[in-house]
């Protein structure tokens, strides 16, 4: 037979059950050819046969095994009753004799599976044939004590074993497999101790033939021979226990999952103690339940479900490995399902019980577990507790890793991989989508309410979005105040529809500590279509879309290349914005504004203008708001104030008086410097500062009202004027409008383009020119691109106007120019000088 797998179980047992019949068969077909074998050599009362078959029983009861991983040997003494059956026995009485032996221990050891108890049995008559046959074929009718007798039963002794080893090396192997290497090792083990065992067997039949009254007496120094076998072999049982745990600890040490290492030990309990039926069980320290980290056989029923359950715990809380018999476990109200005993080894932490193990029906020569297999038990069980232990202490580091503590949601480093794992699964044309969603001015949250507060409501956001989120999302805190949710594949209609209703999920109204909080929130939206993008890049054009959206009040912004201001194209602009503010680089154009009443010339805004010596001319859009998140706003500012002073020093010596309008952002109103910085470029140019107005917007007065309020009226001590750009837009304006020495406000472009086509934007235009006035300011209209829009603002009381249809922006000389050319009145100062286009004071 070649070495391969083992058969099915069903089909295994037939093969084994047909090997059976052959053996019955070859045994029988034995008998009736030779009939002479059934007449004993040395006639003998029938009270011999009952002693022979008591000697078989009593040399297989205490049989020795020695195992090595699933293999375990079994040692007897069996040549000796087959010896001296040979001597006193016909071949039915001999075969009886062993039969009914075998059964008998089967029984009395909890042996009884049928196919192998069938199989035995007919090896054994098969056995005996062979032995007879080999025996009488050599020796003869005639007994005669000699070499030849000697030679004839130690060559029968040692044929019969090498039978046997054959025929249950086919046996095994068909459930098994590999009968070569299984035949090969068997042999070898065996044959040491399979001659000894001949030869002690001949020496005693030898010694019975002789003097058959002493036959008993005969006994005592094979059975010390047999002792000493037996200690030697219990010794390198030992070895191979020693070598067998070393081998495990060294298994579960390169694992720290529990999974894996239960199912190392799983395997190693199978290998160690025999066992055809076992499991590994935890407890949960959070509650104390008990799940099965591992199996192998059938299932046991009745396993405790709680460290709680009275029945088990004497045994889970003791300190070391017990063997439990059946009646034991019955008389307490349980019922494994095993019909031999069990061994159960608690798994400790120390002091706290972990676990347990629960091996049952071992398999082999001796079905029974004894006190060396609970000492076995134990120490598997010792080094799964140290296993475990460390396991635990990985899984918990692992958790701090991928977990957030706070909310118990997924962290960064958990969201990036599962986008990484979503990027592998998508097939083509399958879109990922990554809403990242974040409470505005969380900051303010904390240092108002405490971090106490703030983590509740932390908290309470991951537990709406959990609940919110569909299934098959990911969501996880990917930072402070940000929670990420991943959707693959999806549709960015409906990525856009799921982050808007999540946005009005977190906006409801929370309650912590007696106190109701509406928080205010801003979603990103980013998708990958196959497009390559690394995790952090995608989840990076997420947390832009929602600052965008944050900082614009739109709640939901989906990532677009020109809200990026950190992308490598505008990482290198800003390089080149920097050099180019360092040399003074950059234009400032101008675009007129006049009095709708007189029709005069009567101002005009400062427009700052990049001209980049590579790109061409880079739209404001694209470079203001980079000045201004990389701190560069500053010099920008002075930059746009310089130029413009000297433009208005040039306009006046040529003639023309008008006020120039320049915008300030945020950052360049709260900056403590900026008043000392208007009055240095004042008094450089010479410029009256009442030809100076400062256009600032509502989010500069929302950032830090109170700072912004000190700065502007300073600015008003100073002479210039100031103005409220793009109204309408923000959210405080009222608020302030009373407090703030503003002297102008200025419609938004947006209300003014649909002036003529929408009647809501006419309201609004209407409603603004109306309260200005009230409040004694003039009204700036932006944006006016056609004469229809003009007459209308003019007949609504608008003070001023500026846009296309007036003139678009452009650079100072062409400014001139279409000063004298345009047909327009423009105000007039008392000098009247002459434009020389050749100097060019903007940049002095």
């Amino acid at each position: 037979m070649s070495e391969r797998a083992g058969l099915q179980p069903t089909r295994a047992i037939a093969v084994v059950v047909a090997i059976a019949g052959g053996l019955v068969a070859a045994s029988l077909l034995g008998l009736a050819r030779v009939p002479e074998l059934s007449t004993a050599l040395i006639p003998t009362p029938a009270w011999v046969v009952v002693a022979i078959a008591a000697l078989f029983a009593l040399v297989e009861r205490f049989a020795f095994v020695v195992q090595f991983r699933r293999e375990a040997i079994g040692y007897t003494m069996s040549e000796l009753p087959i010896a001296l059956s040979m001597l006193y026995l016909g071949v039915r009485e001999a075969m009886l004799a062993t039969v009914v032996a075998t059964i008998v221990v089967a029984v009395a050891t909890w042996r009884v599976v049928w196919f192998k108890l069938l199989f035995n049995s007919a090896l054994l008559m098969f056995e005996m044939t062979v032995a007879f046959l080999i025996f009488r074929g050599l020796m003869g009718d005639e007994v005669e004590f000699g070499s030849r007798f000697i030679v004839s039963l130690t060559v029968a002794l040692m044929s019969v074993t090498l039978i046997e080893t054959l025929f249950v090396s086919v046996a095994v192997s068909c459930f098994e497999g590999n009968f070569g290497a299984r035949f090969q090792q068997e042999v070898l083990t065996n044959g040491p101790m399979v001659v000894v065992s001949s030869i002690g067997a001949t020496i005693l039949a030898s010694f019975s033939e002789q003097w058959p009254q002493f036959t008993a007496l005969g006994l005592v120094p094979v059975a010390a021979i047999w002792m000493v076998l037996r200690s030697n072999g219990t010794n390198s049982q030992r070895l191979k226990d020693f070598e067998a745990l070393h081998r495990l600890s060294n298994t579960v040490s390169r694992s720290l999952h529990r999974e894996e290492i239960a199912g190392a030990v799983i395997g190693e309990v199978q290998d160690i103690l025999r066992s055809d039926r076992a499991a590994i069980v935890q407890i949960d320290r959070r509650d104390g339940s008990l799940r099965a980290l591992a199996a192998v056989g059938d299932e046991f029923r009745d396993l405790p479900t709680s460290i709680e359950d009275a029945r088990w715990r004497p045994f889970l809380e003791g300190s070391t490995a017990v063997l439990l018999e059946p009646m034991v476990l019955a008389s307490l109200g349980i019922s494994l399902g095993v019909k031999d005993n069990v061994i159960l080894a608690p798994v400790h932490d120390g002091e706290q019980t972990i676990g347990f193990l629960l091996v049952a029906e071992r398999s082999g020569p001796q079905s029974s577990y004894d006190d060396s297999d609970v000492l076995r038990a134990a120490a598997i069980a010792n080094r799964l507790s140290s296993a475990l232990r460390n396991a635990e202490l990985h899984e918990q580091i692992e958790e701090e890793a991928w977990r957030d503590r706070l909310t118990g949601l997924p962290n960064r480093n958990a969201f990036e991989r599962a986008v990484v794992e979503s990027q592998a699964a998508c097939s083509l044309g399958d879109v990922l989508g990554v809403v990242v969603l974040g409470i505005d001015r969380f900051r303010e949250v904390n240092e108002t309410l405490g971090h106490q507060v703030g983590d509740a409501i932390l908290i309470e956001m991951g537990r709406r979005l959990a609940d919110e989120v569909g299934e098959g999302a990911v969501l996880a805190r990917v930072t402070g105040d940000e929670f990420g949710v991943l959707i693959a594949p999806c549709e960015l209609d409906a990525l856009i529809a799921s982050a808007r209703r999540l946005v009005e999920v977190m906006k409801r109204p929370l309650v912590v500590d007696g106190i109701e909080i509406i928080v205010d929130v801003g979603a990103g939206v980013a998708t990958c279509a196959l497009c390559g993008l690394s995790a952090p890049d995608l989840l990076r054009q997420a947390d832009v879309a929602m600052n965008w959206a944050k900082d614009h009040h739109t709640a939901v912004e989906v990532y677009r290349g020109e809200i990026d201001l950190n992308t490598p194209g505008r990482l290198a602009l800003l390089s080149d914005l920097r050099g180019a503010l360092e040399r003074r680089h950059l234009d400032v154009w101008f675009q007129p504004k006049i009095d709708l009443v007189s029709n005069v010339v009567v101002g005009a805004e400062a427009l700052v203008r990049w001209e980049h010596p590579t790109l061409g001319m880079v739209p404001p859009n694209q470079f203001v708001p980079l000045a201004e998140t990389t701190g560069l706003v500053t010099e920008l500012t002075d930059v746009v104030l310089g130029k413009s002073m000297a433009a208005v020093r040039l306009l006046n010596d040529v003639g023309f008086r008008l006020d120039v309008s320049v915008n300030l952002s945020t950052i360049d109103l709260l900056h403590e410097d900026l008043v000392e910085r208007v009055q240095r470029y004042l008094a450089a140019h010479e410029v009256p500062s009442d030809q100076l107005t400062l256009e600032i917007t509502e989010t500069a007065l929302l950032e830090d009202g109170q700072r912004a309020l000190s700065t502007a009226e300073d600015l008003r001590a100073l002479g210039v004027h100031l103005s409220i750009d793009d109204f309408g837009t923000g959210f405080s304006s009222l608020s302030y409008l009373r407090t703030l020495p503003a002297s102008e406000i200025k419609v938004d472009r947006s209300f003014v383009l649909n002036l003529m086509r929408d009647e809501r934007d006419e309201v609004i235009v209407r409603s603004t020119i109306d309260l200005g006035h009230n409040l004694g300011l003039k009204v700036t209209a932006e944006g006016v691109e056609d004469s229809a829009t003009l007459e209308r603002l003019s007949h609504l009381g608008c003070d001023l106007a500026q846009g296309f249809h007036i003139a678009k922006p452009m650079p100072l000389t062409h400014f001139v120019a279409w000063l004298t050319t345009s047909g327009h009145q423009v105000a007039r100062s008392g000098i009247q000088g002459a434009w020389k286009p050749s100097t060019s004071p903007l940049d002095a």
